[in-house]
């Protein structure tokens, strides 16, 4: 048995989502705010029952903000559960209950108007009558259950509508005897199925973010306390009696221990003096330490091996989050097989398990868990860190994007072979992987790119590309169609530009040219072949290669850098004339023997410590900055920083008196008032570019 599949509808970040799960641990990422905490308390309103009262609490802010008129709308959190043994106590009663026939069961869980007022809204007549019913509607007004056997698809709108009706046209579905075709069954008296599966099926920890691990250490029902609890049946009679008379030992020990007994008889003389022989009682001070197994459990604490000073309230809070996690790992362990639960499923949600934790151990923690193997265990595990979801696998992964009208859930493995899979995973090393949790990429396939993109942005726009929450990834010899296939309707919706060049030869002669020639072109028309058919994909080439499309309009930087690799006066002039000529066989030799002899990494190292606001990013770059980042450059703190920056380097006076004294300005207004002979500059280039899209 494995959580299969949950359907969200009007839940907080979540309009209508879908998440899917394998068995095993699966990861669910996203950026601060995206819902990933939301994602967790939806499923702990189905299956915690330990869940406290405050956060079962229906309130309003339940329903997501772009939903302004919330009332009459319901919450739908549907869990499915998949692979049910039917041999096995626990599961046989969720399949009877759901009455599904392929060995799939749901509990779900809903907010939904009260049954009067359910009678109430269905019986007006008219639009104007259920609106004034609707309007007047409070979350009092409101009821949560939890249901099985519901099986309709609560994401399609057609079903939704066929459940609570059209609402904004007056028309309002909402019975005060619920469809159970659609909601499913509650539980019945006498026999409450549903709390039975809570109770006795499902084995639910939960930790938080947030997570105080040293205080939950000391609470009564901590991991350390369930585990030795489990144990205690298993400590043989011999063991608890040789520890009772050592304990007996121990008492009688300090009993005659000369300063106590000395106590003892003081006391008693002094009851001796105040109350005469016949009334005074004959008192001893005696040590009871319990040899109770139990009470002695209570007392024991995690300590060193070799240290004595070590204690949870003194170590860091790495080394307590690690004593904690392995804790609540093995406590599932014990909890099976003391219980002999074999049908017992168990569910971790574990909430960014890298708080606190050194980036290797994070890796390792995640790879040797051991739960993979572990029959009857799932984990769902958020993160944000680039380490985990290295390790990972995108067939185990759901992705949460943030987005203007609520948070959107991703398959990156939706539609993909075995082996496109399998490629993918290789790829997606600790430095790539940074490309899940981005808002939008660019993949480019050099080490020159992959230094001088990030700061000439920087430099020009003042702004850097992780601002603009852009990642730039260097594939090297991968191949832009092992990687850009991630990016698509049915996987990651984000927009992914891929920035290469055609390699055109400069020299007819050398062969090498050539062929690198042939491979651009070819390269190109994959890649413009996927983005006819993909919205998310699209392609930006350079003429020729990216160290030669960096010169013509930086003339003044290739001179700089000519001076830093070469040694005599004469060499440096004959470049430097060659770079300002226009033939580009002579400056395009100049950039590439000049790369060669620095070496291409080192060389665009030298070159970005060059740059300044006033560097020309070649055309096609920037035309690749605007398809990934168009939105993102349209948000007014970002061109109000961009124009700031350009008035400054530029000394634009007059940019920079507009945002001053109009901070509410719209960008086709500043970009009016820019200098004509800046116009041609790389800051208003694209920028008109971003307001023609």
């Amino acid at each position: 048995m494995y959580l299969k599949e949950i359907q969200i509808r009007n839940y907080k970040n979540f309009l209508k989502e879908r998440f899917l799960f394998q068995k095993g641990v699966n990861v669910i990422i996203g950026e601060n705010d995206s819902g990933k905490t939301n994602l967790m308390q939806a499923i702990r309103l189905v299956l915690d029952r330990r869940m406290d009262w405050r956060e079962r609490e229906i309130s309003e802010k339940m329903f997501p903000e772009v939903l302004s008129d919330w009332q009459g709308h319901i919450i739908v959190i549907s869990l499915r559960f998949a692979e049910l043994n039917v041999e096995k106590e626990e599961e046989a009663v969720l399949k009877y209950i759901s009455g599904n026939k392929d060995n799939e069961g749901s509990l779900t869980w809903f907010c939904i108007p009260d049954s009067g007022t359910r009678k109430s809204l269905s019986e007006c007549k008219d639009e104007i009558t259920l609106k004034g019913k609707l309007v007047n509607l409070t979350i009092a007004n409101y009821v949560s259950m939890i249901t099985c056997s519901a099986y309709v698809d609560f994401l399609d709108d057609k079903i939704y509508e066929r459940m609570i009706g059209r609402l904004s046209n007056g028309e309002c579905n909402l019975t005060e005897k619920l469809d159970e075709s659609f909601y499913g069954y509650e539980g019945r008296t006498g026999f409450n199925g549903i709390e039975f599966i809570r109770n006795r099926l499902v084995d639910f920890t939960y930790i938080s973010a947030l997570r105080d691990a040293v205080n939950d250490m000391k609470q009564q029902y901590n991991p350390l306390m369930t585990i030795l609890r489990k144990i205690e049946t298993k400590i043989c009679d011999l063991d608890k009696n040789r520890v009772e008379d050592l304990i007996d030992d121990i008492n009688d020990t300090i009993g005659n221990v000369d300063e106590i007994k000395k106590l003892s008889e003081g006391i008693n003389n002094k009851i001796l003096e105040s109350v005469g022989n016949t009334y005074a009682p004959d008192i001893a001070l005696k040590s009871e330490m319990s040899g109770d197994i139990k009470d002695i459990f209570r007392k024991l604490k995690i300590k060193s091996k070799n240290h004595k000073e070590f204690d949870l309230d003194t170590i860091g809070l790495g080394s307590t989050n690690i004593i904690y996690i392995a804790l609540k790992l093995m406590e599932y362990s014990y909890v099976k097989e003391e219980e002999n639960l074999q049908s017992k499923y168990f569910l971790l949600l574990f909430e960014e398990p890298e708080a606190h934790l050194h980036k290797h151990i994070q890796m390792s923690l995640f790879e040797k868990t051991g739960l993979e193997v572990n029959d009857g265990v799932q984990v769902l595990m958020t993160t944000h860190s680039d380490n985990i979801s290295a390790a990972s696998k995108i067939s185990r992964m759901n992705i949460i994007s943030k987005g203007d009208k609520g948070s959107k859930v991703m398959q990156p493995y939706n539609g993909l072979n075995k082996d496109q899979i399998m490629h993918i995973e290789r790829y997606l090393d600790v430095k790539r992987s940074e490309l899940l949790f981005s808002k939008n990429v660019i993949l480019v396939e050099g080490d020159a790119e992959e230094i001088l993109i990030p700061v000439m942005v920087k430099k020009c726009f003042g702004v850097s590309l992780d601002e603009l929450g852009i990642s730039l990834i260097n594939i090297g010899s991968v191949g832009f169609e092992n990687v850009y296939l991630l990016f698509h309707d049915f996987r990651i919706n984000k927009k992914c530009a891929i920035i290469s060049d055609l390699d055109t030869p400069i020299n007819s002669v050398d062969s090498s040219q050539e062929n690198a020639y042939e491979r651009g072109k070819e390269r190109q028309k994959k890649v413009d072949e996927e983005s006819q058919n993909n919205k998310w994909v699209k392609g930006f080439f350079g003429k020729y290669t990216f160290e030669i499309e960096i010169v013509k309009g930086n003339e003044i930087y290739m001179d700089a850098l000519i001076d830093k690799t070469y040694e005599k006066e004469d060499t440096k002039e004959n470049k430097k004339q060659d770079i300002r000529c226009n033939d580009v066989k002579k400056y395009g030799d100049v950039a590439l023997k000049m790369a060669n002899a620095n070496k291409k990494g080192w060389n665009a190292l030298m070159m970005s410590e060059l740059l300044d606001g006033k560097f020309q990013i070649p055309e096609y770059i920037l035309d690749a900055l605007v398809f990934v980042a168009d939105v993102s450059f349209l948000e007014k703190r970002n061109y109000l920083k961009i124009l700031r920056n350009y008035g400054e380097v530029y000394a634009d006076a007059d940019i920079l008196t507009l945002i001053a004294e109009k901070p509410e300005i719209e960008l086709g207004e500043l970009l009016k008032a820019v200098k004509n002979d800046n116009d041609g500059c790389t800051v208003i280039k694209l920028l008109h570019k971003v307001v023609e899209r």
